[in-house]
């Protein structure tokens, strides 16, 4: 049913291939937001940097730590919830982001920032979060609006990544994302819908995956971000539970779980996320690890990292696991696109909120 294109055309309602399909475009528009946005010099020396968010809003900041990698040499934060960390402070720069502004996490993380008198960069398409940057004069990087967010992951990363770089905190990295984009489109004509499944490893992924319940390992600092972007996709698009890790954390715990329950370990498919600079300790664990997995589930798939550098290869893995979610949707017989629990949930909590 994968090559079916009448018929995905049909469950993909709102269009999440079409989406997809423009990343590069994406990335594009991206950089033209960080370097057309109005950023004041730092008010003093930056000590530390916090990105506040949750979901595709924070994804972006996870993505960034695993790009840069040990080129930052300032202490980097991703924070996810109400409050910010006891250290920010005036020497903090924080980058308070929710693609929607409204997120009401992170708009209590916005107040605590103020307050502790950290230096203020909002990332947003409107919103709450919007009103309240103009209201107090706080640059903000503009992003357009109408997309779901998991989908915005070019828009909640490149603008923060050249922001970063025009405050003189990491060198200027541009010219690489610009060089990538070639890359990234090829990566969306080998998952896209057009490529048949015998030949599109996405289509495959989410045959293999189906009916099953993935736990997606990722390498600590590196492949992490891609496992927990995995592990989010086929939550919201596929609908379907899916859990992720790290190594070499889990061999120091998880790995002895995979024991019990015997009679349903078959349910749960083992994905490790593999890539040739993690350390050579991390290939090895990844190596034994897989086979002890396949010994204890029946099965462990193993996906490795696909490009010439760095940038292109985490793009390579992130667009694999994106066109994957979607396709396992299809086959769960979903509309990618919508997420009513979430908001439900929030309906919920503003309806307690509002008594």
């Amino acid at each position: 049913m994968l090559d079916d294109l009448e018929l995905i055309e049909k469950q993909d309602k709102d269009g999440m291939l079409a989406i997809l399909s423009r990343f590069d475009k994406q990335l594009e528009e991206a950089l033209e937001i960080g370097l057309s946005a109005s950023l004041a010099e730092a008010s003093s020396p930056i000590e530390n940097v916090l990105v506040c968010g949750l979901g595709g809003s924070a994804i972006g900041g996870d993505f960034l730590q695993a790009y840069l990698g040990g080129s930052l040499k300032t202490p980097f934060v991703v924070n996810r919830g109400y409050s910010i960390p006891g250290f920010a402070g005036p020497s903090t720069l924080v980058f308070i982001c929710s693609y929607s502004g409204n997120t009401e996490e992170t708009l209590s993380a916005f107040g605590e920032a103020q307050e502790a008198g950290c230096q203020v960069i909002c990332s947003t398409s409107g919103g709450r979060l919007k009103e309240l940057a103009d209201q107090h004069g706080y640059p903000c990087l503009q992003l357009p609006g109408g997309f779901p967010p998991r989908t915005a992951l070019g828009y909640s990363s490149i603008p923060l990544l050249v922001a970063l770089s025009r405050l003189g905190l990491v060198s200027y990295r541009c010219e690489e994302v610009r060089q990538s984009l070639p890359w990234v489109r090829s990566c969306i004509e080998r998952y896209g819908e057009q490529s048949p499944s015998q030949e599109n490893v996405a289509k495959t992924l989410a045959l293999q995956v189906h009916q099953k319940i993935p736990i997606v390992y990722g390498s600590q600092g590196r492949l992490e971000m891609v496992a927990v972007r995995w592990r989010g996709q086929f939550s919201e698009n596929a609908k379907q539970l899916a859990y992720s890790s790290v190594l070499p954390e889990m061999n120091h715990n998880e790995i002895v779980g995979w024991r019990h329950p015997a009679a349903h370990l078959h349910y749960l498919l083992p994905v490790i996320l593999r890539d040739r600079d993690d350390h050579p300790r991390v290939q090895l664990r990844a190596e034994i690890t897989a086979d002890v997995l396949r010994e204890e589930s029946g099965a462990c798939l193993e996906y490795w990292s696909d490009g010439e550098g760095w940038l292109q290869r985490l793009w390579a893995l992130i667009l694999l696991g994106d066109y994957a979610s979607i396709y396992l949707a299809f086959l769960n017989e979903e509309d990618p696109t919508p997420v009513e629990i979430i908001e439900s949930l929030k309906q919920r909590l503003k309806d307690h909120t509002t008594g």
